[in-house]
């Protein structure tokens, strides 16, 4: 899955710009992923790709706080009800 670099239909401007920079760690964390499962790595590689993936995992953790997971619960409010 690729991220794509179109916005995303989000009114609230901060919760669209943190989704934006989500989508792009969310990336840097498949591409660490990704070179995890490359053959023969050596001892060294596996360990700076280790602490890339401890770094990103970290950010993720601080960026998806209870602020961010609030403004996607205000954004779902708005939407409408739709009639089936």
């Amino acid at each position: 899955m690729q991220i794509s670099d179109r916005s995303v239909p989000i009114t609230n401007s901060t919760l669209s710009t943190l989704i934006a920079e989500l989508g792009i760690e969310c990336g840097k964390v498949q591409a660490l992923i990704n070179q995890l499962q490359l053959p023969s790595l050596t001892s060294n590689q596996q360990a700076e790709i280790l602490v890339e993936l401890l770094a990103a995992v970290v950010h993720l953790h601080t960026h998806c706080d209870e602020d961010f997971q609030t403004l996607i619960a205000n954004e779902l409010e708005k939407l409408p009800d739709d009639e089936y």
